[in-house]
């Protein structure tokens, strides 16, 4: 494509503000908080770019996240890294800052500041979107219209293919090396996207059996894409050049492995329990809580708070509990009408029971009995029932949501 300045590209597609833009875009829902990730969504196709990373990054070292949107490599924390984000966007700044970040700020990029702040032997990562001249319209090619839809699919201006962009890191760095990726696996939205936004390719019934797919069928797929993904790692097979994100590591030492070059996944699976000292813990942010599969991901609201479907569990080691205290809320249509019905159990004991018939958030304290704190001998599961769910958008294909839904909760405490 013909090389044309960010600016100029912003002004054709009609986009006044790109820091605004930004921030309504890329605020996401997701959270990789290290407190949160699941050990299972290292094969996660949409973690894909985040477990590279992480395989590559020495434990303990300090990390420089430019472009960190809402904190997506968060799960860093687990290795002990330093963390630091920039990106243009205040919002998507104070999202990572949120997430677990050490320090973020909203400032502008280039790749003469990498170079400049990277230290001395350090090595730089980029995860870049390329673009296969092949299958695209030159940005002169586009209308108006079509130029705003391109870029408002990632955000991406100034697309260049794979060569155009390991010439410009051999301008300020000895030593790149560069790898094409997406080229085979790809999220199930990412693949809809990259049909419906991006107008490549792809067997029609393939994409109507992806737009049918429920929430928890896409996750199945995205599972399987990114175990695939990561097998290609592991085996260093090489990809077609006509890949839709390119891999680089440029550094001005020579560089090791371009795959697992620091892999050492034993902080995503040991257990960390809760300081023993402590008198009060929230299980949102302790280690030493585990939520079953009966939650879906928490989202980045003040305070963190996950949905629940029908029924959720979390387990937790205390020496003695005393009292737990619940924030809840829900969206569910009807409540005046009728009633949500809720119960918690504790070990398998209904220590409550009550009816949710407002929309508003409730702060629940829950007296834990001597005699069933004793006996748990230190060891506790926390059950939530409701007596229905809702689908919140089950129609539509941007929107679509087919999760069954019943409340959100956050801010579990107990002492």
């Amino acid at each position: 494509m013909p090389s044309s300045s960010s600016d100029d590209l912003y002004q054709r597609a009609g986009i006044v503000d790109p820091a605004e833009f930004y921030r309504t875009k890329f605020v996401s829902d997701e959270v990789l908080d290290a407190r949160y990730f699941k050990t299972l969504d290292r094969f996660d196709m949409r973690f894909a770019r985040t477990m590279w990373i992480y395989d590559n990054v020495r434990a303990g070292s300090s990390v420089l996240d430019l472009g960190c949107g809402a904190g997506m490599l968060a799960l860093l924390k687990r290795k002990g890294i330093t963390l630091t984000g920039v990106d243009l966007s205040p919002e998507c700044a104070q999202a990572a800052r949120r997430n677990g970040y050490d320090f973020t700020l909203s400032a502008e990029l280039s790749h003469v500041e990498v170079r400049r702040v990277l230290r001395p032997g350090g090595v730089t990562m980029h995860g870049i979107e390329c673009t296969d001249r092949r299958a695209q319209k030159s940005y002169d090619e586009m209308s108006a219209e079509e130029l705003r839809r391109f870029v408002e699919v990632d955000g991406h201006v100034g697309l260049e293919e794979e060569q155009e962009h390991t010439a410009r890191f051999l301008r300020f760095f000895d030593h790149v090396a560069s790898e094409p990726r997406y080229t085979l696996c790809l999220s199930s939205e990412e693949f809809i996207k990259q049909a419906d936004k991006y107008g490549l390719h792809f067997e029609s019934d393939f994409i109507d059996y992806l737009r049918g797919l429920s929430f928890k069928e896409r996750r199945a797929f995205d599972l399987a894409m990114g175990y695939v993904f990561g097998k290609i790692s592991d085996l260093q097979m090489s990809l077609p050049k006509t890949g839709l994100y390119l891999f680089l590591k440029a550094s001005e030492r020579p560089l090791g492995p371009f795959y697992n070059e620091h892999r050492d996944r034993r902080a995503l699976f040991a257990p960390v329990r809760a300081d023993d000292t402590a008198q009060v813990v929230c299980l949102d942010r302790s280690k030493n809580a585990t939520f079953d599969d009966g939650w879906f991901e928490p989202n980045i609201l003040p305070p963190v708070a996950r949905w629940m479907s029908n029924r959720g569990r979390v387990s937790f080691s205390v020496d003695k509990l005393s009292e737990i205290s619940i924030d809840l809320t829900t969206h569910m249509p009807d409540l005046r009408t009728r009633p949500l019905g809720l119960e918690i159990l504790l070990n398998g004991i209904r220590v409550c029971a009550f009816s949710l018939f407002d929309h508003s958030w409730l702060n629940l304290c829950v007296p834990v009995p001597e005699s069933l704190s004793s006996k748990a001998a230190g060891e506790f599961e926390m059950e939530i029932l409701a007596d229905r769910t809702w689908q919140p958008r089950p129609s539509g294909e941007e929107t679509r949501d087919d999760r069954e839904l019943s409340i959100a909760v956050c801010n579990i405490v107990i002492q």
